[in-house]
């Protein structure tokens, strides 16, 4: 089945109609004014408390720096966004610009999405290749891009010093390798301190972060090759030691018991914010990161380590990396798409940019911008090691994106399937990303 008629047959008809009634008009130019309208649809709008005012102040410079230029900014709900942009691509009308996660829920829309290879060429280099690549067409960097990056995204561990000086450790020194980590955590708990506070309820995203950041520190370079043969799960060794070693966290009772009622996005965020626990699987970008919980917990107080070592893994201190978070691409539909590039542009680069980053904390991968002036030392520290792919952006496509934490939460959540199921479901994903 082509990728455009499976679209079209998973959306309803009735949220189409609703959808395309309400994306009417949307770019038109306004004859009266000479001002083109640009609307955007972003899943980040949203939050009013942290990115809304950040994306306001750009898209107020954008419009006084463009005179021709009107955005119209629209927040869309996180947990049916995908539907409603299916819905608009049903109806073949939408808005000119559209956020999408960067890897597979971009590129399902590659069809319909503007090549923006000519509007990005004055400032490509400000941006790697590797970003670029990232977000071409299916990911390959022989095709043309679709996608702007607007950050890169990645994962890693939290902790809080205070915490880890009240149960007698170390606060300078990263509980990093398995034996320390594991030592760590029960002298927190005896400390009475909740050693790791998360979010399972729904997507046991708290888990999924520390998986794929495991992985990337067993495949290292080689993560690509999970699907194309190359590597697996299923005979590896050393995945099998990271799921048990998640697993011994939860028989343990390290993670917070109250976790699997709690959704991550953004009520465990905050709990860590807030103090309820000392470790944290969290994000490096976006949401949930260094800026967050520097903030909340004191810049100086706050200590950060990119996955646990253990010896079976290959590699040691690999930094997950997604070299494009979110971004925004412009619409096939859209009746100005020249201004359109002139609006991700103003998000992408310069003063817009660094609002962006300083406002939100979300990491740019546009290397003109100087980090340093932020005054947030974490942020060297993530950015010091050595990156590896998320090998979650490989699956290509959101069924097994879905699968995968389905899985997870059956196995340690929920505990309906046995350690082998749960392997044999992992590898199966891989083996369906090879059939397609």
């Amino acid at each position: 089945m082509r990728k455009k008629d499976f679209i079209i047959l998973i959306v309803p008809m009735l949220l189409a109609v609703s959808i395309a009634a309400f994306a009417s008009g949307s770019g038109e130019n306004e004859k009266e004014t000479g001002v083109a309208t640009i609307t955007i649809w972003d899943f980040k709008y949203g939050d009013i408390d942290n990115v809304q005012p950040a994306m306001k102040k750009i898209d107020n410079q954008i419009m006084l720096e463009n005179p021709g230029i009107k955005i119209n900014h629209v927040a869309q709900p996180n947990d049916n966004y995908y539907q409603l942009v299916r819905a608009a691509v049903q109806a073949g009308d939408g808005p000119d610009i559209i956020m999408f996660h960067g890897g597979v829920q971009a590129y399902e829309f590659d069809d319909y999405t503007v090549e923006l290879d000519k509007y990005i060429k004055p400032w490509r280099e400000e941006i790697s290749e590797y970003s670029w690549s990232f977000c071409s067409e299916g990911g390959d960097a022989k095709k043309p891009v679709h996608l702007v990056p607007l950050t890169i995204q990645g994962f890693g561990i939290y902790y809080n010093k205070a915490y880890f000086k009240k149960a007698g450790l170390d606060p300078d020194k990263a509980p990093s390798d398995y034996t320390s980590f594991m030592a760590a955590c029960e002298k927190l708990k005896k400390a009475g301190i909740v050693p790791v506070t998360t979010g399972l309820q729904g997507n046991p995203y708290g888990i999924d972060f520390l998986i794929r950041c495991m992985v990337a520190n067993i495949y290292g370079p080689n993560v690509k090759d999970l699907v194309t043969g190359k590597e697996n799960f299923k005979d590896n060794q050393a995945f099998l030691k990271a799921v048990r070693i998640v697993k011994e966290i939860f028989d343990k009772d390290y993670i917070d018991p109250e976790g699997t009622s709690v959704p991550y996005f953004l009520d465990a965020i905050n709990n860590f914010s807030a103090g309820k626990g000392a470790m944290f699987f969290g994000l490096i970008s976006d949401v949930g990161h260094w800026k967050n919980f520097s903030d909340a917990l004191g810049k100086e107080n706050v200590g950060y380590f990119p996955t646990i070592n253990f010896p079976e893994a290959k590699y040691k201190d690999i930094q997950v990396l997604q070299p494009c978070g979110i971004g925004f691409s412009i619409m096939k539909w859209s009746k100005n798409k020249d201004k359109a590039a002139k609006v991700i542009e103003g998000y992408a680069r310069g003063e817009g940019n660094a609002t962006w980053m300083s406002m939100t904390g979300a990491l740019s991968p546009n290397k003109n911008l100087d980090i340093n002036k932020l005054g947030y030392p974490l942020i060297n520290q993530i950015l010091k090691s050595t990156f590896a792919s998320d090998f979650n952006t490989l699956l290509l496509n959101e069924d097994a994106n879905q699968n995968m934490d389905r899985y997870l939460a059956q196995y340690y959540v929920s505990e309906e399937i046995t350690e082998d199921k749960f392997i044999t479901s992992f590898q199966k994903m891989l083996d369906n990303v090879r059939e397609k």
